[in-house]
């Protein structure tokens, strides 16, 4: 604001306060401005809200008033208080028909098993009912609206949290289901390519391994020359895939049965294997790791995650090729922290630092191009991260309905933190 000035001077002073009146107009204007533009965000962003809202409960077929319904969708999910608390929220459903809504049958699907859920509760304090399963079902009977089978895979990955083998230890349960699903991936490799694979009538374990080693280096036309080779097989491809797998037994056996051989590469390796599998915590790898003992990627993948010496990333990047790979590498190493530790010396790997860096990624660091939405979802579960899970999937008109319910499933087993 201008400073008045003290002049006798008519003129002057005339001149002075036209001056402070445009100044003052300036500044009103300034302020209306603002004040509008303030008033037209929150607006937008109001509206927008509103707009998700709608869309997700039209989709659902119940809507009848973004904010109420959503409390009341939360509260039925027992989102906000205990899990799948009964009421007649907006994932309750069971009077849709009776009130004239019309439901996709994708929604009426999953309807079905949140009510059976409701209904079981009501009768038990704690209801005997496969939630998982029930909505596995639903999914894979929307399988045609849905157009994905990856979705599909969500609830098996959730059956591992829930699992009393996997004590709800996420990294236990994630590893858990990389090794189940890398089994099919090697089942489907050798029934596909069965005159490549070559493993005969009804196959053991090791020839469907050797089976798969065989159409995967068939592609590449020839075995590498840097695999560490016996009668033409490579050892430690064989060991690598099968830990992989999650055969730890059948990793052990072979080890112990070709002990002579790999003694010849590291002597110290079959009694440090024998340790880890048994979970001695007192093994010890002081073994010195260099480029040339290493040269073999298989070889230096397995070192990584049974934590014998200290070895770089870049040693096992041609054998950690793929997103799934390279989480259960580092998910593994998480899982088993305590003895890798007790081996190497080296500070434990943790959850968390796992998780710090899936999040710093982001989504456009595995899926740039955001043709496959579902892939960073799947990270974010493999992670332990549920609730960024799902925020992520919401955030997908297509997926919308399976993220409401994901979360649901999440709730009743006490996986979802909620405030």
């Amino acid at each position: 604001m201008l400073q008045p000035a003290y002049d006798a001077n008519v003129e002057s002073f005339l001149g002075q306060q036209q001056e402070q009146s445009i100044v003052n107009a300036i500044e009103e204007s300034e302020l209306s401005t603002l004040d509008e533009f303030d008033r037209n965000m929150t607006a937008h962003m109001q509206q927008m809200w509103e707009d998700s809202q709608r869309r997700l409960f039209e989709e659902l077929g119940q809507y009848q008033g973004a904010d109420m319904q959503f409390a009341n969708a939360v509260e039925s999910a027992g989102i906000a208080t205990s899990p799948l608390a009964g009421g007649s929220g907006a994932f309750d459903l069971t009077d849709s028909q009776a009130h004239g809504r019309v439901t996709q049958p994708r929604v009426e699907r999953y309807a079905q098993v949140v009510r059976k859920l409701n209904d079981a509760r009501v009768a038990a304090a704690r209801p005997q009912v496969d939630v998982l399963a029930g909505l596995e079902k639903a999914t894979l009977d929307s399988s045609s609206e849905l157009k994905s089978k990856q979705i599909g895979q969500v609830w098996k990955l959730l059956a591992h949290y829930t699992s009393p083998k996997e004590s709800r230890n996420i990294a236990a349960g994630a590893c858990a289901y990389l090794e189940e699903t890398f089994v099919e991936h090697v089942d489907r490799i050798v029934a596909q390519y069965p005159h490549d694979a070559n493993v005969g009538g009804i196959p053991s374990t090791n020839r469907k391994i050797r089976g798969y080693l065989n159409v995967q280096f068939g592609r590449l036309g020839r075995v590498p020359a840097f695999l560490e080779m016996f009668n033409d097989e490579a050892i430690w491809a064989h060991m690598y895939t099968l830990y992989r797998c999650g055969f730890k037994q059948e990793l052990l056996k072979y080890a112990l049965d070709m002990e002579d051989i790999i003694t010849d590469s590291d002597p110290g390796f079959v009694a440090h294997l024998k340790g880890f599998c048994d979970q001695a915590a007192a093994i010890r790898s002081d073994i010195p790791v260099t480029a040339a003992s290493l040269e073999d990627p298989y070889k230096a993948a397995l070192y990584k995650v049974l934590g014998r010496g200290n070895v770089s990333k870049k040693a096992a990047a041609e054998v950690v090729q793929t997103t799934e790979d390279y989480l259960w590498s580092s998910l593994a190493v998480v899982r088993d922290a305590e003895q890798i530790a007790a081996a190497t010396g080296h500070p434990r790997n943790t959850l968390e630092s796992l998780q710090a860096l899936m999040l710093k990624y982001g989504p456009g660091h595995f899926d740039p191009n955001g043709n496959n939405p579902l892939l960073y979802f799947r990270v974010l579960l493999l992670c332990g991260l549920f609730e960024n899970a799902v925020d992520f999937l919401l955030q997908n008109d297509r997926f919308q309905i399976e993220a409401v319910h994901i979360a649901i499933a999440l709730a009743f087993y006490g996986l979802l933190n909620i405030p």
